[in-house]
């Protein structure tokens, strides 16, 4: 919660940047603000933006503003830096805020799974691309030692007999 203003001149101030900040938000000039607002001209809307009549506020202008900028009378005061109108639309925000976080919290060891499942899927491409090349080689052996499967065999058959158990 903001801290309200200690005295009047600083609420006038404050009150005056808090309409000329939501009066932007609206996104609004000030000649079709003041119509809204109920002025016949910019000129007060002005002074008051400006807290050049640093002497008061007018009393019918903070809730009129309020409804016309769809802001809260309290952010206008500068007694929150919530802007919005009702608390429910306020909690929300936060909400809003907290999921934002919060999937960002969440996004960080997501992108490093990421990156960790991609180094994988290079490792075992490159794993395949080795094995295809060594079953090449493997066949090129084969084709120059055409006797190489028999003697394999019979090595084979001598160290490990068919029906032998070691």
């Amino acid at each position: 919660m903001a801290k309200p203003p200690t005295n009047s001149l600083k609420l006038v101030i404050k009150f005056g940047e808090r309409m000329r900040t939501s009066r932007e938000l609206c996104g609004l000039n000030q000649k079709e603000a003041a119509k809204r607002l109920g002025y016949s001209n910019s000129s007060k809307l002005n002074k008051v933006e400006l807290a050049s009549d640093t002497g008061s506020i007018p009393f019918w202008l903070i809730p009129r503003a309020a409804e016309v900028y769809q802001v809260s009378s309290d952010y206008l005061l500068g007694l929150t830096d919530e802007w919005q109108c009702t608390h429910s639309e306020a909690l929300q925000s936060k909400i809003e805020k907290a999921i934002k976080k919060s999937q960002s919290i969440q996004d960080n060891p997501i992108r490093q799974l990421y990156t960790q499942i991609s180094a994988v899927e290079r490792a075992v491409s490159i794993n395949l691309q080795k094995t295809a090349e060594f079953k090449d080689l493997v066949t090129r052996f084969r084709c120059i030692n055409p006797g190489f499967d028999t003697e394999l065999m019979s090595i084979s058959v001598e160290k490990y007999p068919p029906n032998s158990v070691e």
